[in-house]
């Protein structure tokens, strides 16, 4: 009986503890007001040169949003890709084919599109590689003033089990202004 007592408070703590971080997003505006998304308080900007060192593409993200650890981020590529909303289907099959190829050992969780706040969104969740671990990435993709939008959330495998929630959250909260 002790030990279902036990079990019992430390999985309500657990379960309390996921609430809480699910629940300690604000709204704020992105892209001009053109996104409205929800984010944990302590996020920041990333700085500049640390978005090159982690996005060496030359298609890096405009804005990346970051923890202390800079292994959790919040990614958006406003691209100059014109893309309608009407297209992104065609744009959804292209991609996934890109990623699939991209990633042949990735573990996928999702590869959709969804209408999400009365707008259409592309949507891939994947766990892929890195130099030195693992990425869980769940990324949304839709068309805003006629042109491509990429946003992701990414978090090391390691950060995953405190963050996926809370990311999972957070681009269910996007909003196309």
């Amino acid at each position: 009986m002790k030990y279902i007592v036990k079990t019992s408070m430390v999985l309500i703590g657990v379960i309390c503890s996921v609430m809480v971080q699910a629940n300690d997003l604000v709204p704020i505006k992105m892209l001009d007001g053109k996104v409205t998304i929800s984010t944990p308080e302590d996020f920041t900007p990333m700085p500049q040169e640390l978005v090159e060192i982690k996005y060496p593409s030359s298609r890096r993200p405009t804005d990346v949003l970051t923890d202390e650890t800079t292994q959790v981020t919040l990614a958006f590529n406003h691209t100059n890709n014109k893309m309608s909303k009407k297209e992104l289907i065609k744009a959804h099959k292209g991609m996934s084919k890109m990623f699939h190829n991209l990633y042949p050992s990735a573990e996928w969780m999702r590869d959709e599109v969804i209408k999400q706040n009365g707008h259409p969104f592309i949507v891939f969740e994947l766990v892929t590689p890195a130099l030195d671990t693992q990425i869980h990435n769940i990324i949304y993709a839709t068309s805003v003033d006629e042109r491509f939008l990429l946003m992701s959330f990414n978090a090391t495998v390691e950060k995953a089990p405190d963050w996926l929630a809370r990311g999972e959250k957070m681009m269910e909260s996007i909003i196309i202004n």
